[in-house]
């Protein structure tokens, strides 16, 4: 779809509106892609490919700030 297309309030609401593990795997995606690859050490370049292709092969989940904020409550109780 070509960018002109495309609403941006719409893709936003589009968006907001999914599961909080689809909208950081987004999230992630568009921080990359602001990344230029020339500033990168080719090293952590790699490491990111490799931490998305697992995420995309479903190898690696998200965790909620609900779910972090309660293994950490039960970590120093």
């Amino acid at each position: 779809m070509p960018t002109a297309d495309l609403d941006l309030a719409s893709v936003l609401q589009s968006v907001l509106s999914m599961p909080r593990p689809e909208r950081s795997y987004l999230a992630e995606r568009l921080l990359v892609s602001l990344e230029d690859d020339d500033e990168m050490p080719p090293q952590w370049r790699e490491e990111m490919d490799a931490r998305v292709q697992r995420r995309e092969r479903g190898e690696t989940r998200s965790y909620s700030h609900e779910e972090v904020m309660a293994e950490l409550d039960s970590a120093i109780a």
